[in-house]
């Protein structure tokens, strides 16, 4: 039986998932955040948790009343931010923007579930680092780049489970190559971050020229739990180093 209920928690527990990882992760790359500004991103985090289904399942009719109004909801916090803070905070949650504007596109075109708006749909969530960032600290390019790690892994990961299912047509090498690209954060940030990039481009090289095909549910679902497990242990290495970065203990 659908959920019809405006506020609720995303029956999709890895959107809820990278969305926490996003908030956590700017936490930890902002450690000298003042309480109001961690009570407003709080807020933000909260209201995108809680809504991020609503909005997403009538995506393709935006101009419903109910819509716009859970909009206006979720962006007055941002105003908010934007009058304590300056416009860097409309600068890091234009990243989000964009890539909802072009899942917009793709959900009008009931192409919602497409490969491509899947990724977009998960980009949104991993890009608002970028914005809970912006609140708590404000942005300089360590914290750029830490987010790029982020934001890479999660769209390479996407990719790769959906290169993985018999009914994409999506080439195993996609993965690998957009991920590959976050290493040229390397010509800023300090080499210890590669630390957690190792075990996803071992998996995607493997993929890349290995790739077997799943198709019963089992295995898909298998595969997802897996996936997710690896999402957060990734998460949690580049957590740590984060945080050990901020408190100049390496």
């Amino acid at each position: 039986m659908p959920n019809n209920s405006i506020f609720r928690f995303p029956k999709e527990k890895s959107s809820a998932g990278i969305l926490t990882f996003s908030f956590l992760l700017a936490i930890f790359s902002s450690l000298n955040f003042k309480w109001p500004s961690f009570l407003l991103a709080l807020i933000s985090y909260l209201l995108f948790l809680l809504t991020f289904d609503f909005l997403f399942e009538n995506s393709v009719k935006p101009f419903n009343i109910s819509y716009i109004a859970i909009l206006l909801l979720d962006v007055a916090p941002i105003f908010v931010s934007i009058a304590l803070n300056g416009m860097i905070v409309l600068l890091g949650f234009l990243p989000s923007l964009v890539c909802a504007a072009i899942y917009l596109y793709y959900a009008i075109k009931r192409k919602g579930r497409s490969a491509q708006a899947l990724v977009l749909g998960s980009s949104i969530l991993a890009s608002l680092y970028y914005y809970f960032t912006s609140i708590l600290s404000g942005l300089n390019l360590t914290k750029v780049l830490i987010g790029f790690l982020l934001f890479s892994y999660n769209t390479a990961q996407v990719l790769y489970v959906e290169s993985r299912l018999t009914f994409r047509k999506i080439s195993p090498k996609y993965p690998l190559v957009i991920f590959l690209i976050s290493f040229l954060a390397f010509i800023y940030l300090p080499l210890y971050f590669v630390i957690p990039l190792i075990e996803p481009s071992l998996t995607l090289s493997i993929n890349a020229f290995k790739n077997r095909k799943l198709n019963k549910y089992e295995e898909i679902n298998a595969l997802g739990i897996k996936e997710f497990i690896r999402y957060f242990a990734f998460f949690i290495v580049l957590c740590s180093i984060t945080v050990l970065y901020e408190l100049n203990i390496i």
